[in-house]
């Protein structure tokens, strides 16, 4: 199974994609049925999100490619941008034959 992770804020429906920071079987994260699949979203702080991202970053330390790094920097900047303090993390299925 293939997730695509995002980030969103409560107050728009305006989201970024960014590398996976989290598991989806993370406890912070619940899960839901859509279209079928099962799916996950948690709520997190900026504080959590950054942490989350920084221990991506570490573990993955030079192994990261082009993509993940500049999904990383997406990620981090519309956490820095925002004017809330409260996420959703969301991992959404993805299906498709190239996985």
């Amino acid at each position: 199974m293939a997730y695509d992770y995002f980030i969103s804020t409560n107050e728009n429906s305006d989201k970024v994609k960014i590398p996976e920071w989290i598991s989806e079987r993370d406890n912070r994260m619940e899960s839901y049925i859509s279209a079928g699949e099962v799916e996950y979203r948690g709520t997190f702080t900026s504080n959590e999100l950054i942490q989350l991202a920084n221990n991506y970053a570490d573990i993955w330390g030079d192994a990261m490619n082009s993509f993940h790094a500049d999904l990383q920097n997406k990620g981090l900047a519309f956490i820095k941008k925002a004017d809330t303090d409260t996420f959703t993390l969301s991992a959404i299925y993805w299906s498709s034959d190239e996985y």
